[in-house]
């Protein structure tokens, strides 16, 4: 029986890493999680030679001189993820905007945490109830769920 009294806020779960997002929400402060999306960025999982594969090389004789493409093979990796960071941030803001997130919680490895949170505005950032600093995203709803406190706010 529900509650008239209580409403339960809109809950999201983000469990993200440079190659995957997956938002879930919560309808009970003690629920299963139901996944609503995954974004999947393929590009990550590809060397960063493969990134920049049909791009033409440059290399110079002087290394201390200019910038070689060809010995940079992170660079384009780096910006895969910050554009993947980016796309993702734009989503959780549209659905702050639609009145479809009240409390979010992001679960993320280190490096990644750090892109979102760095491109997050604040509007979005002040719905943020709890960062856990770790890579879940190989983790099914159940057991992500167990991850989580056990009532969630």
């Amino acid at each position: 029986m529900t509650n008239p009294h209580f409403a339960m806020p809109q809950v999201r779960i983000l469990v993200a890493d440079a190659s995957i997002a997956k938002l879930f929400r919560v309808d009970s402060p003690t629920g299963e999680l139901i996944e609503i999306r995954t974004e999947e960025n393929k590009e990550a999982r590809l060397p960063g030679r493969k990134l920049t594969r049909d791009k033409p090389g440059e290399q110079t004789s002087h290394a201390r001189d200019s910038r070689s493409q060809v010995d940079s093979a992170a660079e384009p990796k780096q910006n895969e993820t910050h554009r993947f960071a980016q796309s993702i941030v734009e989503k959780l803001e549209e659905a702050r905007t639609a009145g479809e997130i009240d409390k979010l919680y992001v679960i993320a490895p280190p490096g990644f945490l750090g892109e979102l949170r760095q491109k997050m505005k604040p509007p979005l950032k002040s719905l943020l109830v709890e960062e856990i600093n770790k890579d879940l995203t190989h983790l099914n709803a159940r057991d992500l769920r167990k991850q989580l406190p056990e009532r969630i706010k």
